[in-house]
């Protein structure tokens, strides 16, 4: 198939790159080395009609899908490999004896815990008998109010996410967010969407919850009662989500309040005690996501029999803390949310589960041992100067577009030259000196969570100052990147800034095609249909004209007709609306990553060299995806599926 060439320039981007995760496969045809290029080829494939397949059948003929992955791609590689960096440092310290090194000591005894899968299994739910007590003693709507605050605090929020985040009216101050929640399926849509599938998955939800209700101790008749009210508070929770779509704009989802707003409109919800929560800063105001999720749980926390929300809670309680607890609760966890969901056949190895959950919850404590043993000195500065190449590329490109005026256009430099990076790992790390572990598993989890809650990056504690310019919401430790439009600024963990997407000793074309790519796109999310409503300083503001603003929303529209148009699996197809800002952040990237490496270190018109940049392009979204985890991608993410990140991409740059 061809792709029409969008001659047109456009400025982009905002949300997670480096987020890669899964898209279609190809069976390969007859391979060929291509003298010269590196790239093992699949000969039969007429590159311009498919140069994802033309480039890759052969990687992804080499890796098919593990029994315990979603899918295979090349960011899935690298973290495996982060895996077993982290299992070594994790066992060390389990291993060592207990030392004045404090941080050591916790490091060991979290990751002990989660090995010892025979404590785990006698332990059953007395880690949790404390908060299932609490929610059998409800008695009244201020004891709901209260326990699904304090379930909040200890790491399991039953009905809402709530945490420390910027301003997006006033980006130099911190403020509490509360984010919508409640559901146990991925999204709102797939509590009402009608499709071939969608009918029988909610069939095995509800057998789920009532398996998990089963093995904390109900009867099967009891469970399956139960779990009917469990769906219904949960699909009455979903309709009030925004959809996909609508969650994508910023004009919508930034509500700020006071707080005596909040507690005159939706008083069931316990404002006053949110803001009490010892170890928050001062509450001033809140900033609610979405309003009309509010509207609804408080109404369903005002009227909402009190035996149904006791049901609701446990199981919620349960089921978060499952992944945590014995074999059988964590079995049936895999079931549903990773075979039923996305067909995968088998769990990871026990060690493997542990180091991803001390990885998330104690961050910056294995972060910080992951940066002494196993970053490459050479890393920051290497990338700080692809940074600045791509961004000077950028900057001059912008100077010569034609069809933004001189005003707007001297803004969106202004943002560019003050947009930040973090490259590799955070100069200051996270103080867990107050943080206390012992035997317990879940209750280490429980711990680690509450400790994130007021001292972590969102941490309640810093609602009321200042924001910190050296705080990251990313472990050095994680494989992916991001870019945040309230801060104006990208991050680039030291995890992805590794073999194949970065090697300091290989050719500059490979590195600036894959991840000048990947800094190219985080850049052009400052620019994208979301990014662009944030000015400079990562206030909501508009700093468009309207004709500026016209002009540029007919230019995406070609991008949004042109991924409409892709099929990712039989009567399937990409939402062009809800992919737009990645699809933009795609092309601007790729786009400057190129032209950067062109002036930086191949100013010839050597077409063996051009053709070897475009080659090495695609290595960068590499992916052997399961059908089930394709669906899900297409269904509820905002990133394309990878082989239309390339073609997509590549098949619209003149160049190529």
């Amino acid at each position: 198939m061809k792709y029409i060439l969008l001659t047109i320039l456009l400025i982009v981007c905002l949300a997670c790159a480096g987020c890669a995760d899964p898209a279609g496969t190809a069976v390969p045809g007859d391979v060929s080395q291509s003298p010269g290029s590196g790239f093992a080829l699949n000969e039969s494939v007429h590159p311009g009609d498919d140069f994802y397949a033309y480039v890759n059948d052969a990687w992804i003929a080499e890796h098919p899908i593990p029994a315990d992955k979603q899918y295979y791609a090349v960011f899935t590689g690298m973290r495996d490999g982060v895996d077993n960096d982290l299992r070594a440092l994790l066992e060390d310290a389990a291993d060592a004896p207990e030392s004045a090194d404090r941080n050591a000591t916790l490091l060991g005894t979290f990751y002990r815990s989660g090995m010892d899968t025979g404590t785990i299994d006698r332990e059953g739910l007395d880690g949790l008998s404390d908060l299932l007590a609490a929610i059998d003693a409800i008695d009244s709507r201020g004891d709901l109010t209260e326990t699904t605050i304090v379930l909040l605090e200890q790491g399991f929020p039953p009905v809402y996410f709530y945490g420390a985040g910027t301003n997006p009216e006033n980006s130099s101050e911190m403020i509490p967010c509360l984010y919508q929640g409640g559901i146990g399926l991925p999204d709102r849509d797939y509590y009402f969407r009608n499709d071939a599938g969608s009918p029988g998955l909610r069939d095995a939800y509800r057998e789920h919850i009532a398996r998990v209700l089963v093995l904390a101790g109900r009867s099967p008749e009891e469970a399956a009662a139960d779990a009917k009210t469990v769906y219904a508070m949960e699909a009455a929770l979903a309709a009030a989500h925004l959809g996909r779509e609508e969650n994508r704009d910023p004009q919508k989802t930034a509500n700020i309040h006071t707080l005596a707003e909040l507690e005159e409109r939706y008083p069931a919800v316990g404002w006053g005690t949110l803001a009490a929560i010892p170890g928050s800063g001062s509450v001033g105001r809140v900033h609610v996501y979405q309003p009309g999720y509010v509207e609804e749980l408080d109404s369903l926390l005002a009227t909402a029999p009190l035996d149904d929300w006791k049901v609701y809670l446990r199981y919620r309680l349960i089921d978060q803390a499952s992944p945590y607890l014995g074999a059988s609760f964590e079995e049936e966890h895999f079931a549903f949310y990773e075979t039923t969901l996305y067909g995968v056949p088998e769990m990871k190895p026990r060690w493997q589960r542990v180091v991803a959950a001390e990885s998330e919850f104690l961050g910056d404590l294995v972060g910080r041992a992951y940066v002494t043993g196993y970053v490459d000195p050479r890393t920051r500065g290497m990338v700080s100067g692809m940074v600045v190449a791509i961004r000077e590329t950028f900057d001059a490109r912008m100077a010569d577009l034609t069809w933004m005026s001189e005003p707007t256009k001297a803004a969106a430099r202004e943002k560019l030259a003050a947009m930040g990076e973090k490259i590799a790992y955070p100069d200051r790390w996270t103080d867990y000196s107050g943080l206390n572990l012992s035997d317990s598993y879940v209750e280490n989890v429980r711990a680690a969570k509450a400790h994130a809650f007021i001292h972590g990056p969102e941490g309640l504690e810093r609602v009321g100052g200042p924001v910190d310019p050296g705080t990251w919401f990313i472990t050095p430790q994680t494989v992916n990147a991001y870019y945040d439009p309230t801060r104006n600024e990208m991050v680039f963990p030291a995890a992805v800034l590794q073999p194949p997407i970065f090697d300091p000793d290989r050719d500059p074309a490979f590195n600036y095609a894959i991840l000048g790519w990947l800094i190219g796109h985080e850049m052009t999310h400052g620019f994208d249909d979301q990014g662009r409503q944030y000015d400079k300083d990562g206030n909501l503001k508009d700093w468009w004209t309207e004709e500026d603003a016209a002009n540029f929303n007919d230019r995406t529209a070609l991008l949004v007709a042109e991924y409409n148009a892709f099929e990712a699996l039989p009567g399937l197809y990409v939402n062009g609306n809800l992919t737009l800002g990645e699809n933009i952040a795609d092309f601007g990237g790729l786009t400057m990553a190129y032209h950067a490496w062109k002036k930086a270190e191949n100013g010839s018109a050597d077409p063996a060299a051009d053709r070897k940049f475009f080659l090495a392009a695609p290595c960068l979204w590499r992916v052997n995806d399961r059908g089930d985890s394709l669906r899900n991608l297409v269904l509820a993410d905002p990133h394309s599926p990878e082989k239309f990140r390339v073609n997509g991409v590549l098949f619209n740059i003149p160049e190529f």
